[in-house]
């Protein structure tokens, strides 16, 4: 029995290669407003070129990570991660040395590939420990404080010397960087093809099933709407004159609060459940988005935005555990990911054409409806879900005592 309790998946070795692998596959997201920005000003691009720009790269990740659920349990980690992460850091490098628009968009889009392999890889190893929601919290604040890190450093350091072309030549050497700290990555997790072999999710519930796609749609509305802001934010202080030294330092600091938000999640694991925290960080966001409205100096810019990653970072993680506490049999938290890349790849080319139409106060009020509407998806999941689990969960402990009664 003791043997039967040890999950492998537990090692520290394996939790720190999940987390890593997944802040790899984050690396683009987090520094979205720094890549679009870079790219505009050094390309002459417009508001909806950029957001196009953007949105090639979540295409791939969506459609990469949209077949996981095919290969996830089939294909060793370990291979997949040898072939993504080249790929990722050469397609990087095409997209930065390209000459052209429609190259550029390939390199984006074919990285946009290679990183949901790495992303989905990471999310799946740390969904197979015994305490998911505690690593996940870790793994969203570790992606943050990459991409805090990177914030800080390249903009002086790369971007003022070499542009665009060393953003992306840098970015693939950060990756390649990275790579030693995966050595503790299995193979495989502990849970074997048979989940992936049985029949559909015939087994469920139809109101289980329809909680669960409510869910779903919860996390891909929540990162639309994140990412609809986050995406401009640094043109928000762009236009409205802002030093761009200042605005990096107060970006970098941005997501220091965001690591925060995620360590919040991760302190208090489920101690008032899903729906609460979620609530509270959508809650959280409505307000950051109406003291961005407002901003009439840097440090009113820091306050909101700072105000905007604690909401995003704390929200992301209760989300995703949203989704795993109505998952029965295992095999819908991996849409989550697919869910994520939707919600993030469609918000750039619309924020962009929002922009281009009505200027930067319409995709604060576009954000605030999709956040609401996020909450609401979410607590009707729950309502709908949560009495179907339970009942489920205490008749199949009941059968398993029958034998013994």
């Amino acid at each position: 029995m003791t043997q039967s309790n040890i999950n492998p998946m537990d090692r520290a070795s394996v939790i720190l290669a999940g987390v890593v692998i997944s802040a790899a596959g984050a690396i683009f997201y987090n520094l979205l407003p720094l890549f679009l920005g870079t790219a505009q000003d050094f390309r002459n691009l417009s508001d909806q070129s950029v957001g196009v720009l953007s949105s090639a790269f979540y295409v791939g990740f969506t459609l990469a990570t949209s077949t996981a659920y095919f290969w996830i349990r089939r294909f060793s980690w370990r291979k997949v991660t040898l072939i993504a992460t080249p790929v990722a850091a050469l397609a990087m490098v095409l997209a930065g040395v390209a000459g052209s628009y429609s190259v550029m968009l390939v390199g984006i889009f074919l990285s946009g590939c290679a990183f949901s392999a790495l992303y989905g890889i990471g999310t799946t190893v740390l969904g197979d420990t015994s305490q998911p929601a505690r690593w996940y919290g870790l793994k969203i604040a570790s992606e943050a404080g990459l991409g805090a890190i990177l914030l800080l450093i390249l903009p002086a350091a790369v971007i003022a010397r070499w542009g665009f072309e060393g953003l992306m030549i840098a970015l693939a050497a950060v990756l390649l960087v990275l790579v030693p700290l995966l050595a503790g990555l299995p193979a495989s997790g502990i849970k074997g093809l048979e989940a992936t072999d049985q029949a559909g999710s015939a087994g469920i519930p139809s109101g289980l099933r329809f909680a669960l796609w409510m869910a779903l749609a919860a996390v891909m509305i929540f990162l639309f709407s994140t990412t609809l802001i986050w995406a401009f934010v640094e043109r928000m202080a762009n236009a409205a004159g802002f030093d761009p030294v200042g605005t990096g330092n107060v970006l970098s600091l941005t997501l220091v609060f965001a690591v925060a938000g995620s360590l919040l999640a991760m302190w208090m694991g489920e101690r008032l459940g899903a729906g609460k925290p979620f609530a509270a960080a959508c809650l959280a966001l409505l307000v950051s988005l109406i003291l961005l409205s407002r901003v009439s100096s840097l440090f009113d810019y820091g306050l909101a935005a700072c105000v905007f990653t604690f909401s995003f970072g704390l929200g992301i993680p209760y989300v995703v555990t949203i989704v795993a506490e109505l998952d029965l049999d295992g095999r819908f938290v991996v849409l989550s990911v697919p869910a994520i890349g939707i919600g993030v790849m469609t918000a750039p080319a619309f924020g962009g054409f929002l922009i281009g139409a009505h200027g930067y106060e319409s995709i604060l009020w576009a954000g605030g409806v999709t956040v609401t509407l996020a909450a609401m998806a979410s607590i009707l999941a729950l309502r709908i879900g949560e009495p179907i689990v339970h009942k489920t969960r205490t008749e199949t402990e009941a059968d398993a005592l029958d034998p013994l009664i």
